[in-house]
Order: structure tokens, then C-alpha cells, then sequence
């Protein structure tokens, strides 16, 4: 923890992103956060990648990406991370655009290995891994405000090990409600895609809804539902033990108009929604996760400028709420 460390309500301060931003894509690999990419300098895309040891307290700059995007998410292999599509390269007052973009990097090379492309360009979707599949959902159009309801799949043991890279995406079960920035998550080897919005440019209306994928049958059910339309939670949801964390984010009450969430929530295997705390501020599209059982959360945006704080929630407040053993094991 760093000496200017201050407390606000049960999280305690550390060390600043090296620079702020909101939209990166995360994941966790041997008790480190990586951060990838997002939005800079209030709404720029970023090639920048760095990683959070939160052992010592301190980033690390990584291997810049091969664009510079946002809106996508991470998924892991054995000695790799996988993103598809996204809005890339950003810069005002232009638009970023769509792409179909499939990439691999790899831990041992320290390089980024282009895969087969999408079937179309895609951003905002869902990408989750099971087994040796990887599958791409939903999310928006090239027009930046249509929704999608294709579902792809691509075979990875057949792409890399068999010798063809031509094979590329195959269809699945298409998504039931198509929308974009949702999050996703997988949970006993089923997909869930929580939240999200219908449309980008035009509106942007946040959804309750929750869809499970089952892969064994090829089929959608709903899930539990959240409690308000939510979106823009999706470098900040993540499974730990039999569990389905989701750290801040938009949301829209019944009614109401959309703002910033400030909620922690968390869906148990085979449970409902449950409120688990508060942010030390709303915050859109953080980086976050659970390392070693202590929540971490970077960075996001509330309507200033990029936001580059580091938090941890304190100890005390999973004792608190009564989470450690039965929500964090």
C-alpha cells in the first residue's frame, strides 16, 4: 500500500494506474490484473497494456496491442489471452470504428498472433471460452447501433493444432435478446451474458436480462434477473469460486434515468442477485477482480475526466457483510 494511502467507507487507497482509463478489457493470470487497451485522455482508444501486482503495489507495462481498441473482452488459455472485435483507433473528433479482428497473445512469445477473423464486425459482444471453443455473442453492428444476434464459435484445437488456419467461425445458437455491453461470465461451464444496453449511437437503453448458454445442448434459458437495466460492466465481472461478481457499471432503475453504479454485486451458483457493498463512487467501466480474496478495483469514468485511482476493499468489510467464507471460497 502506498504512504498516501486514504480510506473511504472500507476501501482503502493504493498506488494510481500509470495513467487513467475507462473500457479496458482484464482478466487475471498467476495473481496479477492485466489491463488492456480502453479508452484515454477522455475518449481516445489505447494500444497500452499493463499489468497490477498487487504484492508489491506497483504496474508494469507490457506489450503494446496491435490496435488500439476498446469495448472487448479477455478469456485465457493454457499460456494465452484471447480478444475479438471492438471499436478501434479512436481519435477526435472522428468515431471509432467496428472491426472483425481475432487476436491470441501468447505469455511464452510476448507476441500477439492473429486468429481467423469474425464472420462480421463485431463490438460490445460477449466472448467466453468452454472446453477447446471459443465463442463470440452478440454485440453491435459496423453501424455502431444496430444489435446482433449471431452467435459464433471457433474450434481452437482444430485452428491450432491440426494445421488449418483457414478454419474459421462456425454458427451456434443465436442470442435470444441481442444488445451490446454486456457482461459475461461463465459459471459451471454454461455463459452468462448479464445486462447490457439495446443500441449505441442512437440510445442506449440499459436491460435486466440475464441469458445462459448451454453448450451440451446448444440452447438459451433465462437467468436470474437484475433487480435494473445495467451495462458497461465488463472489464469488472468475473467468476471466483461458485460465484459471479460485477463491479460498478451504468445502471437504470425502473423509470429513472441512467447514471453511474456504484453497487458490488454477486450471483451464487443456482442464487439470485445480491448486493455485496458499495464503490467508493459511481463508476462506469473499471478494471476489477478478486485476487487472494481482496477486491481490486482501477480506474473507470463518472462523467469527469479518466479516472486512474486504485482501490482494495478492506479486509473488514467482507467480515462485515458476511461474505468471506461463503461468497469468496
Amino acid at each position: 500500500m502506498s504512504e498516501a494511502a486514504t480510506i473511504a467507507d472500507g476501501w482503502s487507497r493504493l498506488n494510481d494506474m500509470p495513467v487513467g482509463k475507462w473500457e479496458p478489457a482484464t482478466t487475471v493470470i498467476g495473481g496479477q490484473l492485466y489491463v488492456f487497451g480502453g479508452y484515454e485522455d477522455n475518449i481516445a482508444s489505447s494500444k497500452r497494456a499493463d499489468i497490477y501486482d498487487p504484492a508489491t503495489d506497483t504496474w508494469t507495462e507490457m506489450q503494446r496491442l496491435p490496435s488500439a481498441i476498446s469495448h472487448v473482452n479477455l478469456v485465457l488459455d493454457e499460456g494465452g489471452i484471447w480478444f475479438a472485435g471492438g471499436m478501434k483507433d479512436k481519435r477526435q473528433p472522428a468515431k471509432d470504428f467496428i472491426i472483425d479482428e481475432v487476436w491470441r497473445y501468447s505469455m511464452e512469445q510476448d507476441r500477439y498472433i492473429a486468429a481467423p477473423l469474425l464472420p462480421g464486425r463485431r463490438a460490445g459482444g460477449g466472448l467466453a471460452k468452454i472446453g477447446d471453443h471459443l465463442h463470440y455473442i452478440s454485440g453491435l453492428m459496423e453501424d455502431r447501433d444496430s444489435d446482433a444476434s449471431e452467435h459464433w464459435v471457433l474450434d481452437l484445437k482444430t485452428w491450432e493444432h491440426e494445421g488449418a488456419p483457414d478454419r474459421g467461425w462456425s454458427e451456434a445458437a443465436p442470442f435470444p435478446l441481442p444488445r451490446n455491453q454486456f457482461s459475461t461470465a461463465v459459471l459451471n461451464d454454461e455463459i452468462y451474458c448479464i445486462g447490457g444496453q439495446f443500441n449505441h449511437d442512437s440510445q442506449q437503453l440499459d436491460q435486466p436480462d440475464v441469458d445462459i448458454y448451454d453448450p451440451v445442448s446448444d440452447s438459451w434459458r433465462k437467468g436470474p434477473p437484475l433487480h435494473y437495466g445495467h451495462s458497461h460492466s465488463e472489464g469488472a465481472t468475473f467468476t471466483y469460486g461458485d460465484n459471479i461478481f460485477m463491479v460498478g457499471g451504468h445502471s437504470t432503475p425502473e423509470g429513472g434515468k441512467k447514471g453511474f453504479s456504484g453497487d458490488v454485486l454477486t450471483l451464487p451458483a443456482g442464487g439470485d442477485w445480491q448486493l455485496v457493498c458499495q464503490l467508493p463512487k459511481p463508476t462506469s467501466s473499471p478494471a476489477a477482480s478478486i485476487i487472494d480474496d481482496k477486491l481490486y478495483f482501477a480506474g473507470g469514468w463518472n462523467g469527469g475526466m479518466d479516472e486512474n485511482n486504485v482501490w482494495l476493499m478492506s479486509p473488514e468489510v467482507w467480515v462485515r457483510e458476511g461474505i468471506t467464507a461463503e461468497l469468496v471460497a
